[in-house]
């Protein structure tokens, strides 16, 4: 259980992340993580978790270092990493109304190699959920899918063409703030920027990893695919990431 107490949150945090049973596969295990993830935002952890990294130069370099601009358009920030692909992570997850403006141009329909447990700290979590079609058929949309991979070194990912697939929409998810959802690595969907709102953040528990790959569907990359190389924040930039959400959220 975690323990709000301690000198450092962070480390807490990170400490009790560690312990999770990773087993998640398990019914049990997916409702333990939904609690844990209830408990940190029904003690405020998220806020204090933001206002102690501010105050720490050394917290700020660290976690700046290895945050970034997402190609998804949106800014993932590493809160407690793990080198171990079996092991957790908590990230944040930011999505601003301006950044919708160039995501509207793009399908950014996906898949996970993970799955994952996030609770909404700002705004509200619209997705747009999809399957492939079994068959071809004049009703569906045409897409061309690409295996997406991480390099096992430096921020590089890569997507490769892999096949022409057309979707099929499925109902609409719609998370309030304030709430916790689970999302299986396999469902595919995209996430709707938000229009009236300042910005959309996120903190996501993300499970072991399933697989080393996933999937991403759009008509807008080079049939071949694409190789993208993005920098991490600066400490300034994170700075300003951070107290942008601060203020939204007052």
């Amino acid at each position: 259980m975690l323990q709000t107490d301690t000198k450092l949150l962070l480390d807490d945090v990170n400490t009790s992340i560690a312990a999770l049973d990773r087993d998640v596969h398990n019914e049990s295990v997916i409702e333990k993580n939904m609690a844990f993830m209830k408990g940190l935002a029904g003690s405020d952890v998220p806020r204090r978790l933001l206002n102690e990294i501010l105050a720490s130069p050394d917290q700020m370099s660290t976690i700046a270092a290895r945050s970034y601009e997402h190609v998804n358009h949106f800014s993932k920030i590493v809160l407690v990493d793990n080198p171990d692909p079996k092991g957790y992570r908590l990230t944040m997850h930011v999505w601003t109304r301006n950044q919708a403006k160039e995501a509207q141009k793009e399908e950014l329909i996906h898949n996970h190699r993970f799955s994952f447990w996030s609770h909404i700290f700002c705004g509200q979590m619209k997705s747009q959920n999809f399957h492939e079609a079994d068959a071809p058929s004049f009703e569906r949309k045409d897409f061309r899918r690409y295996v997406y991979r991480p390099s096992t070194t430096g921020n590089i990912h890569s997507c490769n063409f892999d096949k022409d697939a057309q979707l099929v929409r499925e109902p609409d998810t719609v998370v309030s703030r304030g709430d916790v959802y689970y999302l299986n690595y396999l469902t595919t969907h995209r996430v709707v920027f938000p229009k009236t709102e300042p910005c959309l953040c996120t903190f996501v528990l993300r499970g072991p990893r399933e697989r080393d790959h996933s999937f991403t569907y759009n008509t807008f990359y080079p049939e071949r695919g694409m190789e993208s190389s993005v920098p991490m924040m600066s400490p300034e930039q994170l700075r300003q990431k951070l107290e942008f959400v601060l203020e939204v959220t007052q």
